[in-house]
């Protein structure tokens, strides 16, 4: 995407990765240095290779208590709350999939998932832009993220101070964090082994843009997922550490030991590679008794081996190769390789990488922070014209010609950021008690135009869409793609909508990121339901 240099920018981008179990903050400044950020008593240091500087995370944890934030980040390991009631994880994975699920926080209040991000990020973004004032962010976004989450933390950012901010595809941010750029034709293996899973993707550039010296994004040639996770040998290393103790589980000395047995297991996976054996010893404070116990990498290799980890992994890079045969790519293995997640710091996974990719360049320096690097690194070339190079119209079913027909919103060679609005749209319901209108929008390649009609649509209970207005451009239709099938953009009618009756008015924008926003107004309450909120990213 084009990102402009804003007024007052101090030059340095923030990249933000928010992992699936850690939130990693980089900044790079204008001479190209990047670091991540320390928080004390929030973030954690995690050793790098050797030569590189360490590395800060913030566990993706927010515990609440009385009704409101009691500890962030590390404090929540350190306490031994991460799996209590009143704490939110895996923020990541309930904001992509749109979880109901609410974190009780005490005195009646429950928390939404939006919220706990909101209140462990802020504080984060607001340090950060006290000491980089004007500094501009980039949020990786995993693959597949739906559009409410990337509107959520750009939110976030412009609440806690950012004028602006972007998004970048967390595969391309792992590419740049690494510096690397496939040529054309070239397919690239990315092996990331976290906290929740283990994925292995093959990727391809999509081509040079039209636009010219624009880079591309990168598409998905093959995927596979293995039923191995860093979470799951955590508990491995637990139980071993419990039979070296001599302590059955449900021992009550192990249930008071068990939150600080998961914390040391975590920091045995990630350094011992680098730290060698260590001594684990704990306290129960209630029975006054020691428990301690000698940890070390045969220790580690011997519960690999008894889980059969390395063949898991072996066997899902094998998965990936014979789809990228099956679906005719070239055959050869690929000759690069990019390792993140904690779970690829084991040196045996290591080695069953480039055992089954021999001979393939294997990237394994930012772990990470690859993520964040490439988020803050990554500036795309300023264009002096930026235009849309699609169409895009809102399909709808013509009752008498007995088909569907299209209405355009935005025309080929419009230029963004838009200057106001681009199309309005007034959506009546088609049946009494209808709560949920939908806005599908369809992308139609090579169309040329000026001027978008004003039009109305009406949904209907089968979900087609009728719309009622001018005739111009009906008829032009081209290759017409469903753009938002996968994200849906739904508006919800409190109380529910009655048959023909106006009930909402949408206004649509374009934003600097090529992003199609809606603005929509409940016409029966008055409320802004909406506000810029993006419905695709146009291209």
């Amino acid at each position: 995407m084009t990102v402009e240099r804003e007024q007052g920018d101090c030059g340095v981008r923030l990249g933000i990765d928010i992992g699936v179990s850690a939130v990693v903050i980089a900044a790079c400044g204008p001479g190209g240095e990047c670091r991540t950020l320390a928080f004390p008593g929030i973030s954690r240091e995690v050793p790098a290779p050797q030569g590189s500087l360490p590395v800060h995370l913030v566990p993706a944890l927010i515990e609440y208590r009385d009704g409101g934030v009691e500890r962030r980040g590390d404090a929540v390991l350190m306490a031994g709350t991460a799996d209590s009631p009143g704490t939110a994880r895996w923020l990541r994975q309930y904001l992509c999939d749109n979880s109901p699920v609410q974190v009780p926080a005490g005195n009646g209040r429950m928390v939404r998932y939006d919220e706990a991000a909101a209140d462990l990020l802020a504080p984060l973004l607001s340090d950060v832009f006290r000491q980089y004032p004007g500094a501009h962010p980039v949020f990786s976004l995993p693959d597949g993220a739906p559009p409410g989450y990337a509107e959520l933390l750009q939110r976030i950012a412009r609440n806690a101070g950012a004028c602006s901010c972007s998004t970048i595809c967390e595969y391309e941010a792992v590419l740049e964090g690494y510096g690397y750029l496939p040529a054309d034709g070239e397919h690239v293996l990315l092996v990331s082994f976290t906290e929740t899973g283990l994925e292995i993707v093959a990727l391809a550039r999509a081509g040079h843009s039209s636009s010219g010296g624009d880079r591309s994004g990168l598409r998905v040639l093959a995927r596979a997922n293995g039923p191995v996770s860093c979470r799951e040998i955590d508990a491995w290393i637990v139980h071993d550490l419990l039979a070296r103790f001599r302590l059955p589980e449900s021992d009550p000395r192990a249930l008071r030991l068990m939150p600080q047995l998961w914390y040391e297991a975590s920091l045995l996976r990630e350094r011992l590679p680098a730290s060698g054996d260590k001594v684990i010893r704990m306290i129960d404070t209630l029975s006054g008794r020691t428990f301690e116990a000698r940890f070390g990498a045969a220790d580690f290799d011997r519960i690999l081996a008894a889980r059969e980890v390395v063949p898991l992994v072996e066997e899902c890079i094998g998965r990936v190769l014979s789809s990228l045969r099956t679906h005719g790519v070239s055959a050869g293995l690929p000759g690069t390789v990019f390792l993140v997640g904690s779970g690829c710091a084991i040196p045996a996974i290591q080695e069953a990488v480039r055992s089954r990719c021999w001979g393939a360049a294997v990237y394994d320096g930012h772990l990470l922070d690859a993520a964040a690097r490439g988020a803050a690194g990554y500036r795309t070339p300023l264009r002096t014209a930026d235009r849309i190079a699609c169409s895009y119209a809102l399909r709808y079913w013509d009752p008498a010609a007995q088909e569907h027909h299209y209405r355009f919103l935005v025309h080929s060679g419009t230029r963004y950021p838009s200057a106001g609005q681009v199309a309005r749209v007034i959506i009546s319901a088609a049946y009494d008690g209808q709560t949920h209108l939908g806005i599908p929008l369809y992308e139609i390649g090579g169309t040329p135009g000026d001027t978008a009609p004003r039009i109305e649509l009406v949904s209907d209970s089968g979900g087609g869409v009728r719309l009622a207005g001018p005739a111009q451009d009906a008829d032009r239709a081209g290759q017409a793609v469903h753009a938002n099938q996968r994200s849906p953009t739904l508006l919800v009618a409190t109380p529910p909508a009655r048959k023909g009756e106006p009930r909402f008015e949408c206004t649509f924008t374009i934003d600097p990121e090529r992003n199609l926003c809606l603005s929509a107004r409940d016409l029966l309450t008055g409320a802004l339901v909406k506000l810029n909120a993006p419905v695709h990213r146009l291209t």
